[in-house]
């Protein structure tokens, strides 16, 4: 996700780094697909993650009382 607001940022900053109007239509091409294939692809991983199966023991353990007395 740091990758995407990076690519924003760049996005946000460039009309005030002063390069010519054909290489900021070039930039924002290749900034726009490359915040699109990222967003994509994050979106997938996302889905593709399966949730650990937590496993369900049914084990009782009483604990007897610790605290015997001494026997004289």
């Amino acid at each position: 996700m740091k990758k995407i607001a990076t690519l924003g940022f760049l996005v946000v900053i460039m009309p005030f780094l002063g390069f010519p109007n054909d290489w900021e239509n070039i930039i924002y091409f290749v900034l726009g697909f490359l915040i699109f294939a990222l967003s994509i692809y994050f979106s997938l991983r996302s889905v593709s993650v399966k949730p650990k199966k937590r496993l369900q023991d049914n084990i009782y353990v009483e604990n007897g009382d610790c605290s015997k007395e001494e026997e004289k």
